[in-house]
């Protein structure tokens, strides 16, 4: 594994609103197992989130950050925010309302070919991760291609099959499988742990 400190000089910094094309085209270096013509509304999707006002994070409850180079030049992208599944009309509006506050979901982290292998995507998630446990957040959940499993479980991932939340006190498994991908979790919190239930490995803990 790399050591983030062996990384070449760049800054880690929020992305600005007319970096759009440059972040988005970071982003599709990543295959997001998306159509052609479902490209243009996600890029609606983040150009609007773009614009909400700051807290905790670069924009509103999400997290766009941008690696860049001495030469200014923007290297790598992330972006961290609500999944879909937790606003899943299976669940109380009052479960969505705490899953969106104790998990983040990394959507993609991307670096330019010409500037892989140099420690830069350690280096987006060591600081995604100290952002997020600073915010009180629980864990950092994410999907990857089944060949990036080494790469995540080498930085505190737990690659499972499929996603299972306990949601204890409050209902049952919540259940979700993506064909072609694999999903990670990593705790930021003791609280957070995996747990078998009826054979499945279920993250626990999210919300006692």
């Amino acid at each position: 594994m790399t050591n983030p400190a062996d990384t070449p000089s760049i800054t880690i910094r929020p992305v600005r609103t007319d970096e759009l094309d440059t972040f988005f085209d970071l982003t599709l270096l990543v295959d997001l197992h998306l159509a052609a013509d479902e490209l243009p509304a996600l890029k609606v999707t983040f150009r609007a989130a773009l614009h909400l006002p700051s807290g905790p994070f670069s924009h509103g409850l999400h997290h766009f950050l941008v690696a860049e180079s001495t030469d200014k030049v923007l290297v790598a992208a992330i972006h961290v925010g609500p999944a879909h599944w937790m606003l899943s009309p299976q669940l109380p509006a009052f479960v969505q309302h705490t899953l969106v506050k104790r998990i983040g979901n990394i959507d993609t982290i991307a670096v330019h070919p010409d500037h892989r292998h140099q420690g830069i995507a350690a280096r987006l998630l060591a600081r995604v991760e100290s952002d997020f446990r600073r915010a009180g957040y629980r864990a950092l959940a994410l999907r990857h291609e089944h060949d990036k499993k080494t790469f995540f479980t080498a930085h505190g991932f737990t690659t499972l099959p499929r996603l299972v939340v306990d949601l204890q006190p409050f209902g049952g498994l919540f259940k979700q499988q993506a064909p072609g991908w694999k999903h990670a979790v990593k705790p930021l919190d003791p609280s957070i742990t995996f747990t078998s239930q009826r054979g499945l490995t279920a993250v626990s803990g999210l919300l006692g």
